[in-house]
């Protein structure tokens, strides 16, 4: 059976850890070049020399223009072209949303969240997405796919405020570019992920993790791999007439 992304070029953000790295071996595995991307530049090196075949890191802050710009200037070094990109570099928790007091919830209230914090929320999911492709756009001179991070918090508004704002834009976003980047052969989906077993998610309280799984007809949390099932779906040319959409692998959290 042939590679799914045989000869493709694939920018992968956040590729250092949990949905991102997972990622990252898939679409090694299924014949892409990747270009694994990180703020830790140590783990996205390491993700890139751990996949099979020749591949490339880059890292920098995506929520930061001049830190994209740096990167995409070492990244059209590298490649003439881009074929994929997935927007998926995030974060669960920002200084000042109140998860580092004391006694705080996992899910901190409105009252506990500056406006600073939700708007560096809003920053790295929805400006994150907007700074990288807007830079990705130009090298993908073939067309392609973009792959957004969502969440289910950002289709029911589950979670915290901040981050169910963000992951709802990043749904916004999603569905605009789509229109407007369909005439160039560029199709945009989202995949929206509930609960996954990730370094974001390892710090939940076990009664709250025991809540949410109870309320997941599968009665499990996702693992990363299967989020990356999803991604390579979107990516590839399995979905070749699918865009401005979103999946939800949610284990049925969204039904019950």
């Amino acid at each position: 059976m042939a590679s799914k992304l045989q000869g493709r070029i694939a920018l992968i953000t956040g590729a250092g850890s949990g949905i991102g790295r997972s990622t990252a071996e898939l679409f090694s595995g299924e014949g892409a070049t990747v270009i694994a991307q990180d703020i830790d530049s140590s783990a996205a090196l390491e993700t890139a020399r751990s996949l099979s075949g020749s591949h490339f890191s880059v890292s920098g802050d995506i929520s930061d223009a001049d830190a994209v710009g740096v990167m995409f200037l070492k990244i059209q070094d590298e490649f003439e072209n881009l074929d994929i990109v997935v927007n998926n570099a995030g974060v669960g928790r920002v200084s000042g949303d109140g998860s580092e007091q004391s006694g705080a919830q996992e899910t901190p209230a409105i009252g506990r969240i500056s406006y600073a914090a939700f708007m560096k929320m809003i920053a790295v999911h929805a400006g994150g997405t907007f700074l990288c492709t807007k830079a990705s756009v130009p090298l993908m001179k073939r067309g392609g796919s973009i792959v957004n991070l969502s969440s289910i918090a950002g289709i029911a508004g589950w979670g915290q405020v901040h981050y169910a704002a963000a992951k709802g834009a990043v749904l916004g976003i999603t569905r605009s570019l789509a229109r407007e980047l369909g005439s160039a052969g560029i199709r945009v989906n989202a995949a929206a992920p509930g609960l996954v077993e990730t370094p974001m998610t390892s710090n939940l309280p076990p009664e709250r993790l025991e809540t949410l799984i109870d309320s997941t007809p599968l009665g499990r949390i996702g693992k990363p791999d299967e989020i990356a099932s999803t991604i390579l779906f979107l990516a590839s040319d399995d979905s070749s007439y699918i865009t401005g959409q979103w999946i939800s692998p949610n284990g049925g959290f969204l039904i019950s």
